[in-house]
């Protein structure tokens, strides 16, 4: 039964859909479902997906923004941002994937733990695969200047093993399913825009921790997360990221590269940054080997553009991120 939209809704829930007409209901659904009422924002950024508005005619409550084009994931979250800002008057803002189902209480002890921990202003659940929920996909993560990235754990692993059922203050929450209060974006901004996808996530948690913000695991509170929804068929099935049999590895390449050293430019300074000149070269290699020996080659010179695009951005000096004030305007 659906909750009506008389409910005051603390939380405002943020997802992006791309050609994810399917995922996205599912994700609603879900949502619907939640133990206490949340605000939903669907941002298309297909765009105008002729499916997504008959797939949600069951919510005739939820917002879509069509975006004039493919945003991309953090300028697509930062479309929400405004929305909800000028719009909603939710104190907590829920950035999750389209492709991610929540257990009916998942929103509810999210939104407790917020109100007891007021210190926290970050926070982020436990995720499992949807396809195999035994099975961990994020259990609280740590960024790690040796891949100028983050790590994640006990990933493939049991989600209940003892480390992922441990809750705890960590350096890195994923983009998946992102618990932040409307006053972390007030003072930090939204996702940088020159991150089209991957590794925004990184960087905004960066950028969060560099202006004290805490962030916290909460394992208490879960997600189901089907992976790479908005990349593959609903019958399709997820190859590695990284293995040279995903046929969007060059895709993938192109992007994590150049992000990351666009991440490493904005915050790597001292003894980070000496650990990225010493670690990331190796970090390269250690990729491009099996793509080599895997012939795909276009992997490798994806990595190449990568190197180079991220120079080209570095040097133009884009905005480092969007800045979002009360009255909703983005300032860039």
């Amino acid at each position: 039964m659906e909750r009506s939209s008389m409910l005051l809704s603390k939380t405002c829930v943020i997802t992006v859909s791309y050609h994810g007409a399917v995922d996205t209901a599912t994700c609603v659904r879900s949502l619907l479902a939640s133990t206490v009422p949340v605000k939903i924002v669907v941002v298309d950024t297909t765009p105008n997906d002729p499916e997504l508005e008959a797939a949600l005619n069951f919510a005739p409550d939820t917002t879509i923004l069509r975006a004039a084009e493919n945003l991309g994931f953090g300028k697509g979250n930062n479309l929400g941002i405004r929305w909800a800002v000028q719009h909603s008057g939710c104190e907590l803002f829920f950035f999750l994937n389209n492709d991610a189902v929540v257990e009916p209480n998942s929103v509810e002890t999210l939104e407790r733990a917020m109100s007891i921990q007021g210190e926290v202003g970050i926070m982020v659940p436990r995720i499992a695969y949807l396809d195999e929920p035994e099975m961990l996909w994020y259990g609280g993560g740590e960024v790690d200047w040796r891949r100028a990235s983050a790590y994640t754990p006990g990933i493939g692993h049991s989600a209940v093993a003892e480390l992922a059922m441990t809750e705890r203050d960590v350096t890195f929450a994923t983009g998946c399913a992102l618990f932040v209060r409307r006053s972390v974006i007030r003072l930090i901004g939204g996702f940088d825009p020159r991150y089209f996808m991957y590794e925004e996530d990184v960087e905004l948690c960066v950028r969060a921790s560099k202006n004290g913000v805490r962030i916290r695991y909460l394992p208490a509170s879960k997600i189901l997360h089907r992976v790479q929804g908005s990349n593959r068929k609903s019958n399709e099935s997820c190859p590695g990221f990284w293995t040279t049999t995903n046929p969007r590895l060059s895709f993938y390449t192109f992007h994590v590269i150049r992000n990351r050293l666009l991440t490493v430019y904005l915050h790597a300074r001292g003894r980070n940054l000496l650990i990225v000149t010493v670690f990331f070269p190796l970090f390269l290699i250690r990729r491009a080997v099996p793509f080599i020996w895997g012939n795909r080659l276009d992997a490798v010179i994806a990595m190449f553009k990568g190197v180079v695009d991220s120079w080209r951005s570095i040097r133009a000096k884009a905005p480092v991120a969007t800045e979002i004030r009360e009255d909703g305007i983005a300032r860039q």
